[in-house]
């Protein structure tokens, strides 16, 4: 029989959402979960953290690193136009009477466009982190789920259940039903990441260098 592996939602985790509350993805409402029947006498019954066992994995911890690399720069942009628009706002608050009329204006132009150009490089980078986010945890969870269909059968499993926090009809279930842990340490054998190799280190000073043959004079 094949596996059933209930899954509620698999939603974007937060160690691939690193840029705060301006860019964590919408929480897009979902209907209220309803709990696994009972499992029938003599059925094994496992747990899995989606969440946390994706997150876990070496490769999960390599697409965080690469989200931040590719949009931490953009973020860092967006939080400079965020504090422009602070300061222009302070200063039209503090020198609002001492400004000259055209002055005033302008300064409120500026703020406006600044306002909507932040408001916009906001909702790109929002979307763009979104699209990619999706894009590695479903790759990642198409690989979990052939492990995971593999050691339910080695281990006997019957069901398993998702026991993320934002998704789980699980009430209470003990620590030994918990297959997380197995999973990741399976998906990174399964899956391993390369690491760059390390250049080798420099020869301590004052250690003699490896000596070579003299080489034979070339041909005349």
């Amino acid at each position: 029989m094949r596996l059933r592996l209930i899954v509620m939602t698999l939603t974007a985790l937060a160690l691939l959402s690193p840029y705060g509350a301006a860019q964590r993805l919408e929480e897009v409402p979902q209907a209220k979960p309803t709990p696994p029947p009972a499992p029938a006498a003599g059925l094994k019954v496992g747990l899995l953290d989606v969440q946390e066992a994706i997150g876990r994995t070496q490769e999960g911890q390599k697409a965080s690193e690469e989200l931040q690399a590719e949009f931490g720069p953009r973020q860092t942009q967006l939080q400079k136009l965020n504090q422009e628009i602070t300061n222009l706002e302070n200063q039209l608050r503090t020198q609002e009477r001492t400004l000259s009329e055209a002055a005033r204006l302008q300064l409120m132009r500026d703020l406006d466009r600044k306002r909507r150009a932040a408001q916009r490089d906001q909702e790109d980078l929002q979307a763009d982190v979104q699209e990619a986010q999706s894009d590695r945890i479903n790759n990642i969870w198409q690989k979990m789920q052939r492990v995971l269909d593999q050691y339910a059968r080695e281990k006997g499993y019957a069901i398993i259940i998702n026991s993320s926090p934002a998704n789980s009809p699980v009430i209470y279930a003990a620590p030994a039903v918990d297959v997380t842990e197995d999973i990741v340490r399976l998906f990174d054998q399964a899956y391993p990441v390369a690491t760059p190799k390390q250049p080798a280190p420099p020869a301590p000073a004052g250690q003699p260098q490896e000596k070579r043959p003299p080489q034979p004079p070339p041909p005349r």
